[in-house]
């Protein structure tokens, strides 16, 4: 059973309790209230009744912590990705890029005027930064956005 269909039935539940629990019945020529005659049951009925709302409450209450739940890791993995390029250099924001462009080490070494281990060391930061093992993550990470 889905948890609206669950939610919708315990209201429905929980107000033809409290709507029997005020309810009369006619002996002859009179009648009298149920609490009248039979105390306990209109009293049990507004105790079913409001753990119905209770329970209710509380597939509500979980519902909204799990959206508030999702909504915030979604903002810690959007802040997380938004994060690198303020962390990374300019050179090394320059040399992702080349990467993303599908150049090799040397490639980028030529292009930048940089040597070639110089290269590496900001692959290695970027690496480092981005939490990943390849330049494949980092393009896929970088990508991501």
């Amino acid at each position: 059973m889905k948890a609206k269909h669950k939610q919708e039935l315990l209201i429905a539940l929980s107000i033809f309790l409290t709507f029997c629990s005020v309810g009369f019945s006619f002996e002859g020529t009179s009648f009298l209230w149920f609490w009248q005659k039979y105390p306990i049951i209109p009293f049990l009925l507004l105790l079913f009744g409001f753990f119905a709302v209770r329970y209710w409450l509380k597939l509500e209450i979980g519902k909204e912590r799990q959206l508030i739940l999702s909504e915030y890791k979604q903002s810690i993995e959007t802040k997380k990705q938004a994060d690198f390029r303020s962390i990374l250099s300019q050179r090394e924001i320059g040399v992702l890029e080349l990467i993303n462009n599908g150049l090799s080490n040397k490639e980028i070494a030529d292009k930048l005027f940089i040597s070639l281990s110089t290269v590496k060391t900001h692959i290695n930061n970027i690496y480092k930064i981005l939490d990943v093992k390849s330049r494949r993550e980092a393009i896929e990470k970088i990508n991501k956005k």
